[in-house]
């Protein structure tokens, strides 16, 4: 937790890396500056993350007073049904928990990029879900508060990132399977989360479940897998001739597996709770952006 010490421009300018002057122009609203808008931008996202007081007009003056209003951004795919219903799934933890709490809960489908050409009126916080980076950068250059990623990697201080440990998954998966086996996934929107993945399989052996099912599945037969997904895992289990399959699961008890099926917990209610704390710390000013959080 952070201390109450109010920030000073100083801080700001550390922050966004720019000069206590630059800072002093860009809060005052000086327009007869080569200041360039993103650099603008930076120093008014951290202004607002550090509550100094920023110009009345970028504020969001659409908002209840007294009513936070959380809007959470994703992108739903054809070709990938089980990271679909994983998303879903976060939506309703996440939809469910800030309605308990008297939050107004507002979802935004991006289905095309024009749909990101304007910001969104009324919003307190974002969570953005697995968001192309393109479009994620698109999006956040237009907003002054807080911005949530879930299921992400962007290398930007401003941002709270929470995913899922990879790692941690991919561990328990050797004890299981040994060292030698596959991932085989839904392929994420992030670049940057599809490449962090690879990196935590083995010898980056990663298979993206749409690429493999145009080939009936060949590339795995005979082969280990770790899959995470439950509509991937059942489809694998039923049609691929794996050697030995193990599946990552939301769901603390599958009935619908077999009773050999192997299967690791993947708990996303905890994602989910983790979520909701961090973005009420956020809008209540109580700590300073961690970079990651992992699940």
């Amino acid at each position: 937790m952070a201390n109450e010490k109010k920030a000073t421009v100083r801080d700001i300018a550390a922050k966004a890396g720019v000069s206590v002057a630059t800072v002093s122009y860009v809060l005052n609203d000086k327009k007869d500056t080569k200041i360039s808008d993103a650099t603008r931008k930076k120093v008014l996202q951290v202004a607002n993350l550090l509550n100094y007081s920023i110009p009345e007009k970028y504020k969001n003056v659409d908002a209840k007073q007294g009513v936070y209003t959380i809007g959470v951004m994703y992108e739903l795919k054809a070709d990938t049904p089980s990271r679909n219903t994983e998303i879903m799934s976060l939506i309703n933890l996440l939809a469910e928990r800030f309605i308990r709490i008297g939050f107004s809960f507002q979802l935004i489908p991006i289905e095309s990029e024009a749909e990101l050409s304007k910001p969104v009126q009324g919003l307190d916080g974002i969570i953005a879900i697995d968001l192309e980076s393109a479009s994620f950068k698109q999006m956040s250059n237009q907003y002054f508060i807080p911005i949530l990623c879930l299921d992400m990697i962007i290398n930007d201080f401003l941002f709270y990132q929470i995913h899922t440990d990879m790692e941690s998954l991919v561990s328990k998966a050797k004890d299981i399977l040994g060292d030698d086996f596959y991932i085989v996934t839904d392929k994420y929107n992030n670049e940057g989360y599809r490449d962090y993945i690879a990196s935590a399989a083995p010898d980056n052996q990663i298979l993206f479940f749409s690429e493999i099912a145009q080939n009936a599945f060949s590339k795995v037969k005979n082969k280990k897998i770790l899959a995470f997904g439950l509509q991937s895992g059942l489809t694998l289990s039923q049609y691929a001739g794996c050697k030995d399959l193990v599946i990552v699961t939301n769901d603390a008890s599958p009935s619908i597996y077999s009773a050999l099926t192997k299967t690791i917990h993947h708990d996303i209610e905890k994602k989910a709770n983790l979520a909701m704390n961090i973005m009420m710390n956020a809008l209540e000013k109580k700590f300073d952006v961690k970079h990651e959080y992992k699940i």
